[in-house]
């Protein structure tokens, strides 16, 4: 009994620190740490052999490629056409809420959209209405950065 309530105890110790773990591996893996600015010392050599030594600032960090989360988009959108109304899903009276996660390029195109809820006859109307959405672009420190977020459309049978 006395073994049995030891190894009880050490099973809920791990599970609390693999828990633990698990959740600041959570955070601290989406958490972006920047950089600290460095400079960098290099020999120049001039004539007569004597070298002088410089300081050079690294380029700035490439904001092409960067993610950024955008949240709910649907107030971003230059335009966002309503999407049609499959007439299966309007047959079956199918309504609600459809949401979709989409990818915004540097130029505001939807590169992806990928429906993340509602109901299975709405999404591909709504998908097709997601990819045909466009954003202004978005800068980050003057440079035009990707995006991902949410677009909501619903559906209401009339």
């Amino acid at each position: 009994m006395r073994k049995m309530t030891i190894r009880l105890i050490i099973a809920l110790i791990a599970f609390g620190v693999g828990v633990s773990a698990s959740a600041l591996w959570t955070f601290f893996g989406t958490v972006q740490i920047p950089a600290p600015a460095m400079k960098t010392s290099i020999a120049v050599a001039t004539g007569g052999g004597c070298g002088s030594r410089m300081l050079l600032e690294p380029p700035p960090p490439s904001r092409r490629g960067m993610i950024i989360s955008g949240g709910v988009l649907n107030d971003k959108a230059i335009s966002k056409r309503a999407p049609n109304y499959p007439p299966l899903a309007r047959a079956a009276r199918a309504s609600g809420t459809v949401t979709v996660q989409v990818l915004v390029d540097e130029t505001g195109n939807v590169m992806s959209a990928d429906p993340t809820s509602g109901h299975p006859l709405l999404l591909n109307a709504a998908v097709g209405a997601a990819r045909h959405a466009r954003f202004s672009p978005t800068l980050l420190s003057g440079q035009p950065v990707k995006v991902s977020g949410v677009l909501s459309y619903n559906f209401v049978p009339q």
